[in-house]
């Protein structure tokens, strides 16, 4: 009987900052074909929901996740700053 390793992604940070729920799993044995084809199919759900829902996503992030923030105008005079 083989025995399959897998690897629980506990240590890496994922894009949506989520720490827990599903367990992100994936067994040592894919196949390379195995691996773009999920890669793929995800490329392929992320432009479709892009596609439809990108007004609405950017929205999202920037009232939660963008932090907003004034420039420093061209006309400043901060003699302490060399640069």
């Amino acid at each position: 009987m083989k025995h399959v390793t897998k690897h629980a992604m506990k240590h890496l940070q994922l894009p949506s900052g989520l720490q827990s729920g599903l367990p992100m799993v994936i067994d040592d044995d894919w196949s390379t074909e195995q691996v773009v084809a999920v890669a793929e199919l995800l490329e392929d759900l992320l432009h479709v929901i892009h596609s439809r829902y990108q007004g609405k996503l950017y929205a999202y992030w920037e009232a939660t996740r963008i932090t907003q923030f004034e420039a420093d105008s061209p006309n400043d005079d901060d003699e302490a700053v060399p640069f």
